[in-house]
């Protein structure tokens, strides 16, 4: 689901379209599309690592979470793409080694203490298997009539008939269910103050 920003839920345009509608449509795409692709796009990525704890640089993959849309003088709104396919648990893993037995230690939400698969293991997957890249994955070997809960179901993938692999939340979860209402506004005054300032350089410049 890509987040959509418009330009004329920040700002009052009316007035300048007016006035300068050429130079008003100008100053609004560009103030969209640096912000978002630069310090907005910063802005959301780290709040959500702040809540998950996605490893090193993962959130600075484009094709996990990137700009989507740019706005154009004609059309005043920019979008970012975050990925809506389940993040790996193995993502989430404190340790461990493929094959590995004892069980592993997942901790997803910063702050969390985490949880521990006491059946659980790292295994390395085949092309395909898995929903979201990445050639591990975290599996749990069910005991004889285990069912999971409806939220676990929702997140696995069968290896056997017995073997199942899990996943926690897409990155496109974490930004619309609680990120995007916290971040927008901040991100939302940084365009409009970017409006204003190209506004003024396109004015000075004729």
């Amino acid at each position: 689901m890509a987040r959509k920003v418009d330009l004329a839920g920040i700002l009052d345009l009316e007035a300048f379209l007016e006035a300068a509608p050429d130079r008003t449509r100008k100053a609004a795409s560009l103030a969209l599309n640096d912000v978002l692709s630069g310090p907005g796009l910063k802005l959301y990525r780290r709040a959500i690592g702040d809540q998950v704890n996605f490893p090193p640089g993962y959130l600075d993959d484009p094709d996990r979470f990137g700009m989507g849309q740019h706005a154009t003088p004609s059309r005043l709104v920019a979008s970012l793409v975050a990925r809506q396919r389940p993040t790996s648990l193995a993502r989430f893993a404190a340790g461990g080694v493929v094959g590995g037995k004892g069980g592993i230690h997942v901790n997803v939400k910063k702050g969390a203490g985490g949880g521990f698969f006491k059946r659980g293991f790292l295994v390395r997957l085949r092309a395909g298997t898995s929903l979201e890249d990445g050639n591990i994955g975290l599996a749990v070997r069910l005991s004889p009539g285990q069912v999971l809960n409806k939220t676990d179901a929702t997140r696995m993938v069968h290896l056997e008939a017995n073997v199942v692999l899990l996943y926690g939340p897409s990155i496109d979860q974490i930004l619309n269910n609680s990120v995007a209402e916290k971040t927008t506004p901040e991100v939302a005054d940084d365009i409009g103050t970017e409006f204003f300032r190209q506004f003024a350089r396109l004015s000075d410049h004729g």
